[in-house]
């Protein structure tokens, strides 16, 4: 990621961020960070990137990915330039996929992974793929269970496996966002 991109900003003390270019959400976590409080590390794009992103053109996912590590687990939040405005819900877990999911298992236990797994799947089938929410509704309440489910769910009504590369899932989210 280049640090000199007024439009994909990683959010420090004394990064170049204000309201109006990247909103209220990125300039309160740019506080937050100024007052030395435990913030995950955290990219704003601008309203001008997420234009773009909405036109079609997409940011280098690499370079986005980047300060996130070889496993990224995310979050996207949006964040308007109209206080008013409602927007889209988060999505959280961007990165979750049947790698990750295996390393969370052996580190937090299968049914907390397979809840994280579980929810991104769900979250990025409604808010991304457009699905109908009632194609989750029969999925089982045991986390195990449900993932397999809902994965399998997701197959049916796209045609397609669930994307497993995280450059793939995060600009589909940005692109649904945007």
């Amino acid at each position: 990621m280049q640090q000199d991109d007024p439009d994909i900003t990683l959010i420090t003390p004394t990064a170049p961020m204000h309201t109006s270019t990247h909103g209220g959400r990125a300039k309160c976590l740019q506080r937050l960070v100024r007052l030395d409080l435990p913030v995950p590390r955290t990219i704003a794009l601008s309203f001008r990137a997420v234009h773009r992103i909405a036109a079609g053109e997409m940011p280098d996912m690499a370079a986005l990915l980047a300060p996130f590590g070889e496993a990224p687990l995310l979050c996207v939040r949006p964040s308007s330039e109209d206080p008013d405005w409602g927007g889209p819900n988060a999505v959280l877990n961007i990165g979750v996929n049947d790698a990750r999911f295996l390393e969370l298992s052996e580190q937090i236990g299968k049914p907390a992974a397979s809840e994280l797994y579980l929810r991104f799947v769900q979250s990025y089938a409604i808010h991304v793929a457009r699905l109908d929410p009632d194609v989750f509704e029969d999925v089982s309440p045991d986390p195990v269970q449900g993932l397999g489910e809902a994965l399998r769910a997701y197959e049916d009504e796209t045609e397609e496996e669930f994307p497993q590369d995280p450059g793939v899932q995060l600009g589909q989210v940005l692109r649904s966002m945007a």
